[in-house]
């Protein structure tokens, strides 16, 4: 689900609230003051920095057995795993860094090829 950004105008309280793309245009009240908070477009872009993720990554398609668990550890000493044998991402280059390791590559450019244009 994507992650929406709002601003108070009231006491200027940012907030990111995850929810479905269906309900992206319900109203969302501040938890501080309970105003009725403004959508921050701006503020939206911000997780795409080169530097830093806004939050952590816990990446499900690149969790390993619990049996591999310490060669992990010993290959990959900067990348922590979670309870659930799930790597931990902090930034961008850490997580192409450990894609590269593995011999996995991202596809580049457009993933959906382009349809037929009727109108």
């Amino acid at each position: 689900m994507p992650c929406y950004e709002y601003k108070c105008p009231g006491c200027g309280w940012n907030d990111e609230i995850v929810k479905p793309m269906s309900a992206s245009n319900t109203v969302e009240t501040c938890r501080q003051c309970g105003d009725v908070m403004v959508r921050d477009y701006a503020a939206e872009g911000v997780h795409c920095s080169a530097d830093s993720y806004s939050r952590e990554i816990h990446s499900d398609a690149l969790a390993i057995c619990a049996n591999q668990r310490e060669e992990h550890q010993r290959l990959y000493p900067d990348v922590p795993l979670d309870a659930a044998d799930r790597p931990v991402f902090s930034n961008f280059r850490q997580h192409d860094e450990y894609l590269a390791k593995r011999g996995i590559h991202k596809p580049s450019g457009r993933m959906k090829r382009p349809g037929k244009r009727i109108a």
